[in-house]
């Protein structure tokens, strides 16, 4: 249980039923991390607008999107978003074998490793402290697939260090 209660349906705004009725509709149920943050409907409603629009369709492949969630997730040692996301790369048709590679960064595409690189440089120290990680990522990335990018980690950062804080735990 979060260490501030959760809200359900009946008791919150209507200008947030319809997400509570979107997850109801899509997965069954509304996830803790909604119920906790529908304290503030207006930042739950906008979070969910900009998940929507970084993790949707864009400039960069939705499994690395998942790849670079899981790798701010595992960093951050979030149990919540790890259990999200390895299960978001499981459906997305990854194994066991290969989630333990993104966890390493081994045996992967040369430019995965640099981004989940990125991904661990940002994560840890809120900038990029290597800059030639960087540098290497920008001879392979368009400037909107390098924004994407660092928008996934700033995305699946705040949702982390959100659920840490709080004390969302998986389900």
């Amino acid at each position: 249980m979060a260490l501030i209660s959760s809200l359900e349906k009946d008791q919150i705004k209507e200008t947030i039923i319809s997400v509570y009725e979107k997850f109801e509709k899509d997965t069954g149920k509304v996830p803790e991390w909604v119920k906790v943050m529908a304290h503030r409907p207006e930042i739950l409603k906008e979070f969910v607008e900009l998940f929507k629009a970084v993790m949707g369709e864009g400039e960069i492949e939705t499994s690395l999107k998942w790849k670079i969630a899981y790798t701010v997730s595992n960093q951050l040692k979030c149990p919540f978003c790890v259990d999200v996301t390895t299960k978001m790369l499981k459906k997305l048709g990854a194994s066991e074998e290969m989630i333990q590679k993104i966890k390493e960064r081994k045996d992967l595409p040369e430019k995965e490793k640099d981004i989940l690189e990125l991904v661990r440089d940002v994560t840890d120290n809120a900038h990029v402290d290597n800059p030639e990680i960087f540098e290497r990522l920008r001879k392979k990335l368009s400037e909107p697939q390098i924004v994407e990018l660092v928008s996934v980690i700033g995305l699946f950062n705040y949702i982390n260090r959100f659920n840490n804080t709080l004390g969302v735990l998986p389900e």
